[in-house]
């Protein structure tokens, strides 16, 4: 912080990993009610991270926006980072059915 076009970097990881690094470096887990995403800030070498993630409160609200507009369905960018509250939720709000093609 602050973001500096063509200077900032950024980089990704797991929601699970986003939460053990709120926990090592003891950051308060705050939620943006506007995104209905979780985040936090950490400090690491004197600068100032802020870390956007998903939570079981965040996916629901998303996952509610496919009946809400009448969309056919949802899809993931990747699905390689496992998140097992994702599927609790979608188990709770949907109908599951698998196909192949």
């Amino acid at each position: 912080m602050p973001y500096v076009e063509g200077e900032s970097k950024a980089k990704s990881i797991s929601n699970v990993n986003a939460v053990k690094l709120a926990r090592e470096n003891n950051a308060e887990i705050l939620f943006d009610e506007t995104a209905y995403s979780p985040y936090f800030y950490y400090t690491k070498d004197g600068n100032e991270h802020i870390v956007y993630f998903e939570d079981a409160r965040s996916i629901n609200a998303k996952a509610l926006l496919v009946p809400e507009y009448g969309f056919y369905g949802l899809s993931y960018w990747n699905i390689m980072k496992y998140f097992p509250q994702n599927w609790l939720v979608l188990i709770s709000l949907f109908d599951i059915e698998k196909f192949s093609y």
